[in-house]
């Protein structure tokens, strides 16, 4: 008898506490944060174990590049969001920020969530007066001031605010009107804030007008150099430095500034100034200096005398946005690009040096050729000849409300990191570029039998394809551990072998109209289960492949609803000595829910549940059916008998339940609870875990088992562990 290979066929039941098939790690659930929930993630499927459970979940974001509506508001007329300002992650611990002027004061988008209000811990003794007080940074309508913070936090009596350690200041209590322009100046860490009457700034504690120092000026446009702030006004260009304003450009021929941009590369400010063009300032270095001005119009290449929007590309060269289209400085001569029956309303740059442009007729995003380092170098090897002729390569894509907005019409454009905002008619809108996201997972198993060597390890990463979907690959891998056994010849004769098994593969997911996702695994596996036997000993080892299909639909019936199908472990049977002897591997449906109960800018809810249902099915004489018969011949025959109700109840019941739920708090903490049931494998288990967002890139998680059936609980305190890190 080979006694070895039966040991090791023995064990690998017991390590899937369920029997029937082969290849165990095809089935074996990773990623800690999942298994926190009760094993359940077909229908969550946002994080790069989706591979295993769905690999639908490529479709869609933040696994995959996304379009989605971030803020609805009616903007047809006018826009919403007037201005918008950002913070990109400037270290690894650091997450991105988003504020945005709106017709009715400012809005932050935290990474996650849209929020109208700034969070203040109050310390020690301190009330929700002394709070207001900072932070309006003055006295000046105090009463009235604490009244509406104290209705905003529900505050109705002096317990209630006994109570309260985090107080929530609205962004309009001191900002009220319609925003004009917003500045974040990233080396302060300071909020700009213009309106059509004044100027303000926050600190990150308290607000400061500029009331009186600057005047009654409705301003246009803020841009950061260095320690100074330039504001351009409908009544001239002014500098604040050191406490102090000082007014510019008294010598343009007109004073109402439209726009603003700074050229670090090479220390210049370029203005739009209403009816005169685009003005080029180099600012004096010292006192004895002077302000050097130039003036560019029509007559030297500029479109008109009105611009609206200015930006400065990766290369210095200076974008002019039009109405009827843009004027581009290649710091030599200004060229024009028109577009004919439309409208341009912004202009901005991303980190890549693309070019964004909005209009009433969707958005194009324009790669000059010259935005590589060899571009650049073509570029200043390029002749006059070569402009002449055209001798560009020149990227343009163009979107629409057909390929990703919701809208055509865009009123404001803003790049942050990879991401783009889009201030449209129908309010605020994102294109989410996905991250690479890779992961890693470690489990040792069946701690109540304390083998060392009898462990889970699985590791993955994501790919995002821009428009094609994404794709990712993983390797899952088991090692059963070292066995002693008695040889074939001799009993005496004691052999030591090492089990383990591998599954790598790839998975690829793409989204369809309606919110659905389809998504195709192709798995490789590798199975020994006798290496370091003794020679002359048959291997028992196999090797194989398998698929894995999945479907997820996104807010099925109401918001937030999604509904998941797969139909895992596609393939054809395995045979380790004997070819006669063939083992199903375990092809299995999972159906999956999951429900968003609360998505708030502090808190997230999210309930999950899975079924999975192993459908393995012999014929007459023993030997596996194919999977298309035993997809469905499994469910009506299930292994317990019986028709009609009992045994539909019995072919249910002869699947896994998992559900469990997640509670996220301020995007960076986790706190996860599930339930697993398993009649046939005799296991009823609670999982809990948790996890630790440390940044917009890293996220740790953990969870454990804790058995409450009357089974041997051998998973009895399990730890699961498990990382991502998105870049």
């Amino acid at each position: 008898m080979r006694k070895s290979l039966l040991s090791a066929i023995l064990l690998a039941p017991a390590l899937a506490l369920a029997a029937g098939s082969a290849i165990i790690t095809l089935e074996m659930p990773v990623g800690a944060r999942q298994l926190g929930m009760g094993e359940a993630g077909a229908a969550l499927a946002d994080d790069a174990a989706a591979m295993y459970y769905n690999p639908a979940g490529l479709a869609f974001g933040p696994l995959a590049d996304e379009w989605r509506m971030s803020y609805p508001a009616d903007s047809k007329n006018a826009p919403y969001f007037t201005s918008m300002a950002s913070r990109s992650k400037n270290g690894f611990f650091s997450k991105s920020e988003l504020w945005a002027g709106t017709a009715n004061g400012i809005l932050k988008f935290d990474g996650e969530q849209w929020v109208d209000y700034h969070s203040i811990t109050l310390q020690g003794n301190a009330k929700v007066r002394d709070a207001v007080k900072v932070y309006a940074g003055s006295e000046r309508g105090l009463e009235e001031n604490v009244r509406k913070v104290k209705e905003f936090n529900e505050i109705k009596t002096a317990d209630d605010e006994k109570h309260i350690v985090e107080v929530k200041m609205p962004w309009n209590l001191i900002v009220k009107d319609t925003i004009t322009a917003v500045l974040y100046e990233s080396r302060t860490e300071k909020l700009w804030v213009g309106t059509p009457k004044s100027l303000y700034r926050f600190d990150g504690k308290a607000w400061k007008s500029y009331d009186s120092e600057l005047g009654n000026h409705r301003v246009t446009a803020l841009v950061s150099q260095g320690a100074s702030i330039w504001i351009g006004t409908d009544d001239g260009l002014f500098v604040y430095r050191n406490g102090q304003f000082e007014q510019k450009g008294k010598v343009l021929p007109s004073q109402k500034i439209t726009a603003l941009v700074w050229s670090e590369l090479r220390k210049e400010l370029y203005v739009a100034a209403e009816g005169a063009g685009v003005a080029r300032l180099i600012p004096k270095k010292s006192v004895n200096d002077k302000d050097r001005w130039s003036l560019f119009n029509e007559e030297d290449g500029v479109m008109d005398k009105s611009p609206t929007a200015l930006a400065v590309d990766s290369s210095g060269h200076v974008w002019a946005a039009h109405k009827g289209g843009l004027s581009h400085f290649n710091l030599r001569k200004w060229e024009q690009i028109q577009f004919a029956d439309n409208t341009v309303n912004d202009i901005s740059v991303d980190q890549k040096g693309g070019i964004w442009i909005a209009t009433d007729k969707g958005v194009w995003r324009h790669l000059p050729d010259y935005a590589t380092a060899s571009g650049r170098k073509a570029e200043l090897e390029r002749t006059e000849a070569d402009e002449a002729e055209g001798k560009r390569d020149d990227e343009w894509v163009h979107y629409h409300s057909g390929n990703g907005l919701s809208v055509n019409k865009v009123w404001a454009i803003l790049p942050q990191g990879n991401d783009v905002w889009f201030s449209t008619a129908n309010g605020m809108e994102q294109f989410k570029d996905a991250d690479y996201q890779l992961t890693a997972f470690y489990e040792k198993l069946l701690p109540i039998l304390n083998i060392p060597d009898l462990y889970h390890l699985y590791g993955g990463m994501t790919i995002p394809l821009n428009d094609w979907g994404t794709m990712g690959f993983f390797v899952n891998f088991v090692s059963f551990g070292s066995t002693v056994a008695s040889g074939d010849v001799d009993a005496d004769d004691l052999v030591a072998y090492n089990s383990s098994e591998i599954v790598g593969g790839f998975s690829y997911g793409t989204r369809f109209p309606g919110d659905w996702g389809l998504g195709l695994s192709i798995k490789f596996f590798y199975s020994d289960l006798s290496s370091g036997a003794g020679s002359g000993s048959e291997e028992a080892t196999t090797f194989g492949y398998a698929f894995d299909v999945g479907v997820l639909k996104k807010n099925l019936i109401v918001d937030g609803l999604n509904f998941a199908l797969v139909l895992a472990n596609i393939g054809p049977s395995v045979y380790y000595v004997d070819k006669t002897i063939e083992d199903p591997i375990p092809l299995t449906w999972r159906l999956g829910l999951s429900y968003e109960i609360l998505s708030l800018a502090d808190y997230k809810w999210v309930v999950v549940a899975d079924y999975n249902r192993e459908v393995v099915y012999d014929d007459s004489k023993g030997n596996p059916e194919p999977f298309y018969v035993s997809c469905w011949k499994s469910l009506i025959n299930p292994e317990r008998g019986g028709s009609g109700l009992e045994g539909a109840k019995n072919s249910l019941m002869q699947g896994v339940f998992n559900v469990g739920t997640e509670f996220i708090y301020a995007n960076t903490i986790a706190l996860r609870l599930g339930y697993l049931h398993d009649q046939t494998g005799k296991r009823d288990e609670v999982d809990m875990g948790f996890g630790f967002m440390l940044s917009d890139m890293l996220q740790f998680d953990f969870a454990t088992i804790k058995d409450v059936g009357e089974s041997d609980g051998v998973r009895d305190g399990q730890m699961r562990f498990g990382m991502v890190f998105k870049f």
